[in-house]
């Protein structure tokens, strides 16, 4: 792994996206605890574009409540504190990720949409087999490619190889990546992730989604990310600009203790929650 040369790329961008601050209060505050539905309400409200589309999704109709619910502290209470904070994140990453350009090479809306896509199977994933933090692992889905994302637009020309390369031979990004980079973008991912400050088990699942190196302890949460990526491209939830289906690593569904019969209720659960979310977050 060439962690130098990743960590240069990384520390050498003046521009790079920060976790948005609306997040970051919101993450410290859910850690104290004297915090109140209250407090939570007056952090979010402070976007109301984040606070609109937190109102837009219980109101959907995943939660069909018979009267439309306006006050925003309720809808926190309806939705829980976990589910409250994977929300805010990914409501305000849609908002840096609508700051990138699109380029011939790389369609950023796909690239939201196969994020959002990864995050919800995960997620689901995670529910079916009974782990403890669903949230995280939804987490760990939506950044799961945002190393794409500073390839895209901070090594625009090597990575307009990599995307031909990959149309070429039909080779995995990552596998182009190295070709071409000499890294990958989970671990240009991982190494933002860690700049970020976020918790070392949303890191691994980043750093490791695509089990092309095995981590010390395959954990759950990075099982669930892996086959949630593999699925996404499969029913083509969005593109991260893959042309071929990333294989399973058989010991990621061991691990979950997941019977095939789980995957039919994954995949239809996760595609009502894929449309109802994309209506929602309306990528212009």
């Amino acid at each position: 792994m060439k962690s130098k040369k990743i960590d240069t790329i990384i520390s050498s961008i003046g521009k790079l996206p920060t976790l948005p601050t609306v997040y970051m209060k919101l993450s410290h505050l859910l850690t104290t605890p004297d915090s109140s539905i209250k407090m939570i309400s007056n952090i979010i409200s402070e976007d109301q574009a984040v606070a609109a589309m937190v109102l837009k999704i219980v109101n959907s109709a995943s939660y069909g409540f018979y009267n439309k619910i306006g006050d925003l502290q309720r809808a926190i209470v309806i939705l829980g504190m976990n589910e409250i904070k994977s929300l805010v994140l990914a409501a305000s990453m849609s908002t840096i990720v609508k700051d990138f350009k699109s380029s011939n090479a790389f369609n950023m809306q796909q690239f939201w949409k196969h994020a959002i896509g990864c995050a919800i199977i995960a997620k689901v994933l995670a529910e079916t087999a009974y782990l403890k933090d669903p949230e995280d692992v939804f987490t760990g889905g939506l950044l799961h490619d945002i190393g794409k994302l500073i390839h895209a637009t901070y090594l625009c020309e090597e990575f307009n190889d990599v995307v031909a390369n990959v149309v070429k031979t039909g080779s995995q990004m990552s596998e182009s990546e190295k070709k071409i980079l000499g890294f990958d973008h989970a671990q240009t991912g991982s190494a933002l992730a860690k700049k970020w400050n976020l918790p070392w088990k949303t890191v691994n699942m980043i750093a490791y989604h695509h089990l092309s190196y095995m981590p010390d302890t395959l954990t759950k949460e990075i099982a669930a990310v892996h086959i949630g990526n593999s699925l996404c491209v499969a029913f083509r939830m969005g593109s991260g600009g893959e042309k071929r289906i990333p294989i399973v690593n058989q010991k990621a569904w061991e691990i979950l203790e997941l019977k095939l019969s789980d995957l039919e209720y994954v995949m239809q659960r996760s595609t009502k929650l894929f449309e109802e979310s994309i209506s929602i977050m309306e990528f212009e």
